[in-house]
């Protein structure tokens, strides 16, 4: 089999930036050497010292930077100014050599001279794509001229010779909006199941744990409120925050008017991916009341180790989908009373962590770094 030189163009990468899509991606390169592939990253200079090239019998993993880092969010937002400069630096590709593109979707703007490059270099494009926000969520995120970037979004679709929907419900929402059917493929984000199953849980992990970017959509502070509506219910219950953004400032006020600073502890981000899968596996219940999730990395690792999860059934949220009667609760978007219930129920749940881990594995089967890493191969080699 000829080797395949891809170029990945992703501004955040792993371990630099954390979320869902960079664990993804990391499982993703970590495996896509091993297919007869040269992979080349491309992203910004996250990096004092490049990462060193790894080369193996059937391929090789590099890391370039294509522009300076810049800070990727601006107050509550993405930044406009990093999204225009990393775009405007993956010109730069016209001069590197590879057979296909692989690129993430967010922010969008890189997406259109990509597609310039990927024409005149005769070269495929693909396109990963985690979540499909549309007219109302732009305009709800940015105001008026959330319909700009609505429209820029809805072009972007037509762009990519494949795309690869990190779950069937953003799929079906591409296909709405115009991709053809035949180029979307479902590629779900994946766990690395022998490494959770070694994960010892963290003996001083609170009852109730939020784990997530700490951004208007992910809803901290209904963890926070529910957890407010438990104690004065006369429940011993403690939260800890794991996460960092923009929001922090406003939750912890929100923490003190709650007269919660004994109750609520801010973990910050944790260094290392282990601490937070124990702090995870330890905890009594994960509340994740996101409204907006194109897979939900963090509620499917939670029910992975065991720990049931409080989610919302909101039509943005695809981690509604992960769950089931066995394993959490799905409740009402935006209500923390629905919240602080689930959250009750599951506290007093006498299900085992293993009955409930299997439940969850039972109808996830195919969440492996092996089937992720197959499916982009095969989509890879297809097009190129």
């Amino acid at each position: 089999m000829n080797r395949l030189r891809v170029a990945v163009v992703s501004d955040a990468l792993y371990p630099w930036h954390t979320g869902g899509k960079e664990i993804r991606y990391r499982h993703l390169l970590s495996q896509l050497p091993d297919h007869d592939m040269d992979v080349i990253v491309y992203s910004m200079r996250w990096w004092d010292v490049a990462p060193v090239p790894v080369h193996t019998s059937h391929g090789s993993l590099t890391y370039r930077a294509l522009c300076p880092r810049v800070a990727m969010y601006r107050g509550k937002r993405r930044s406009i100014f990093q999204a225009l400069l990393f775009a405007a630096s993956t010109l730069r590709l016209l001069t590197e050599k590879f057979d296909v593109i692989e690129a993430d979707h967010m922010p969008y703007l890189q997406l259109i001279p990509l597609r310039v490059v990927a024409s005149l270099k005769r070269v495929p494009l693909v396109i990963t794509w985690h979540e499909v926000w549309g007219k109302d969520t732009w305009c709800a995120y940015i105001g008026r001229i959330g319909s700009a970037a609505a429209l820029i979004e809805q072009g972007c679709i037509r762009l990519p010779n494949a795309i690869m929907a990190a779950s069937t419900g953003t799929a079906e929402k591409l296909v709405s909006m115009g991709a053809r059917r035949s180029r979307v493929h479902v590629a779900p984000n994946t766990l690395d199941l022998e490494h959770l199953s070694g994960i010892v849980a963290d003996p001083s992990a609170p009852d109730l744990l939020f784990v997530g970017r700490l951004i208007e959509h992910k809803h901290a502070d209904l963890a926070i409120e529910a957890t407010r509506i438990l104690v004065e219910r006369g429940l011993d219950v403690h939260l800890g925050i794991v996460g960092v953004g923009p929001e922090e400032s406003r939750l912890r006020d929100q923490v003190i008017e709650s007269k919660l600073s004994d109750r609520v502890t801010f973990l910050m981000s944790l260094t290392s991916q282990n601490d937070v899968w124990s702090l995870i596996r330890g905890t009594r219940v994960l509340l994740a009341p996101s409204v907006r999730e194109g897979f939900g990395m963090v509620v499917a690792e939670s029910l992975a180790l065991g720990t049931p999860v409080v989610c919302t059934d909101h039509p943005d949220n695809e981690s509604r989908n992960l769950i089931s009667p066995e394993t959490g609760t799905s409740v009402s978007p935006l209500i923390a009373l629905a919240v602080a219930n689930a959250a009750e129920y599951w506290l007093s749940d006498t299900s085992s962590r293993d009955d409930r881990k299997s439940a969850f594995l039972s109808r996830n089967s195919s969440l492996t770094v092996e089937a992720l890493v197959a499916s982009y191969a095969h989509v890879l080699r297809s097009v190129a």
